[in-house]
C-alpha cells in the first residue's frame, strides 16, 4: 500500500517538473528521490513510463503561433486605406531623396551666389568708374544703378595714385580679382549640382564663410571707392583684413577637397589687407603711438609683416606660392618703373634703388618667394 501511495507521488512531482523546466535539461536519472524502506531504495516510476515533453509541445505550438503572427505583419495589406496611405509614404521617399535634398542644397548656395554676384557688380562698378557718384548727369535708374549706388567715383587705379607706397604692385596684378570671382563660380555651382546624396563640396560653414568674406570685400570696395584726395577712409585698412580672416576658415579646419577659389581669395586677401595698413601707416597716420611714417619706413613694415605672415609660414599651397612670387614681381615691376621714369639718368636711378633698404628686401622676399615655388614643402 505504501509503495502504492509513494509511486502516486513520485508521477505528480515529476510531472509538475516536466511542465517548469525544459526537456533538454531533463533527466529521469538525475530525479530519482532516495527513500529507504524496510532497507528497499526505491526510485520513481518515471523511468518505467515514457517522458512527456511538454515544454517541446509547448515550444512548437508557440513557434507555430508567432510564424503564423509574423506572416500576417508580412502580407501586404488589404485595406484601401492603408494601401493607399504606403503608396503615399514610399512617393514622398522618392521626392525627398531625388528633388527636395538636391533643391535645399541649391538654397543653400543662393546666398553665397548672391553676395558674389554683388561683389562684382561693385568691383565692375569701382574698376570702370560706373557708379551713380561718377555720372556728370542724371543717370536713368536701373538695377545696377540701384545697387551701386553707394559706390563711389574713384577706381581701383586712382586710389593707387591718391595713395602711394613703394610696395603697391603694378596695375596688372589686380586682375587677380576677376580670376578670384571666376573660381568661386566655378566652385559654388558645382558643389551646388554635385550629384552625391551622402557627400558635400562645400559644408554649410564653408559657405557662410565665403559670404561673410564677400561682403566684406564688397564693403572694402565700395569705402575705397568714396576716397579723395588728402581723405583717406578708415574702413579700407578695418575692413579688409576681416576677408581673409572668413575666406581662410574653410582652409584652416582642413577640408576634404583642394579648393583653389579658397586659397585664391585669402592669400591674395592677405597681401591686400599688409598693403592697406601700409597705406594707413603712410597717408592716414591715424593708429595711437605710431602716427605717419616716412614712405621707406612703412615700406619696410610691409615686408616685415609679410615676411611674417606669409613667406614665414611653413605650410603653403602651391595657389599661396604663386601668388606670392606674382605679387612680389609686380612690386619690382612698379618700383624699378617708377624709378626708371622719373626723369633721372639710369645711373641715379639705379643708384637709388640699391641705397633703398625696401627695395633690397623686396629682392630678398621675392628670392625667398622664388626658392619656396620650386621647393618640396616640409611639416
Amino acid at each position: 500500500m505504501c509503495n502504492i501511495k509513494f509511486a502516486i507521488v513520485s508521477l505528480v512531482v515529476s510531472f509538475s517538473s516536466t511542465i517548469s523546466f525544459s526537456a533538454e535539461a531533463f533527466q529521469p536519472s538525475l530525479l530519482h528521490v532516495p527513500h529507504r524502506r524496510n532497507n528497499v531504495l526505491f526510485k520513481p516510476a518515471l523511468s518505467l513510463i515514457p517522458t512527456l515533453s511538454i515544454s517541446k509541445t509547448y515550444e512548437h505550438h508557440f513557434g507555430l503561433e508567432m510564424s503564423s503572427k509574423s506572416s500576417t505583419q508580412d502580407a501586404p495589406p488589404k485595406c484601401p486605406i492603408t494601401i493607399f496611405a504606403n503608396t503615399v509614404q514610399k512617393f514622398l521617399e522618392i521626392v525627398d531623396k531625388n528633388i527636395l535634398k538636391r533643391l535645399l542644397r541649391v538654397v543653400n548656395h543662393l546666398p553665397t551666389l548672391m553676395s558674389l554676384s554683388y561683389f562684382g557688380l561693385v568691383s565692375m562698378a569701382s574698376m570702370m568708374s560706373m557708379g551713380p557718384m561718377a555720372a556728370a548727369g542724371p543717370a536713368q535708374a536701373t538695377l545696377a544703378s540701384v545697387l551701386t549706388r553707394v559706390v563711389g567715383s574713384t577706381t581701383n587705379a586712382q586710389f593707387a595714385a591718391m595713395f602711394p607706397t613703394l610696395v603697391t604692385p603694378a596695375p596688372f596684378v589686380f586682375l587677380v580679382w576677376p580670376t578670384i570671382a571666376v573660381l568661386q563660380l566655378l566652385t559654388v555651382t558645382v558643389s551646388a549640382i554635385y550629384p552625391s546624396d551622402e557627400e558635400e563640396i562645400l559644408t554649410q560653414n564653408d559657405l557662410s564663410a565665403l559670404t561673410i568674406a564677400n561682403l566684406c570685400s564688397t564693403a572694402w570696395l565700395i569705402s575705397s571707392s568714396n576716397a579723395m584726395t588728402g581723405s583717406l577712409p578708415i574702413g579700407s585698412f578695418l575692413i579688409l583684413p576681416l576677408v581673409p580672416i572668413f575666406s581662410g576658415y574653410t582652409l584652416r579646419n582642413k577640408p576634404q577637397y583642394i579648393l583653389w577659389a579658397y586659397q585664391l581669395f585669402s592669400s591674395f586677401t592677405t597681401i591686400a589687407s599688409i598693403l592697406a595698413f601700409t597705406v594707413e601707416l603712410q597717408h592716414g597716420g591715424r593708429i595711437p603711438l605710431i602716427g605717419k611714417l616716412t614712405a621707406e619706413a612703412a615700406a619696410c613694415v610691409f615686408l616685415s609683416l609679410y615676411s611674417a605672415v606669409t613667406l614665414g609660414v611653413k605650410q603653403k599651397s602651391g595657389v599661396k606660392r604663386v601668388i606670392n612670387v606674382f605679387a612680389l614681381t609686380g612690386i619690382l615691376v612698379r618700383r624699378i618703373g617708377d624709378v626708371m621714369t622719373g626723369g633721372s639718368s639710369l645711373l641715379a636711378s639705379i643708384g637709388s634703388l640699391l641705397l633703398s633698404v625696401s627695395f633690397l628686401g623686396s629682392i630678398g622676399c621675392w628670392y625667398w618667394s622664388l626658392k619656396e615655388l620650386f621647393s618640396k614643402q616640409t611639416s
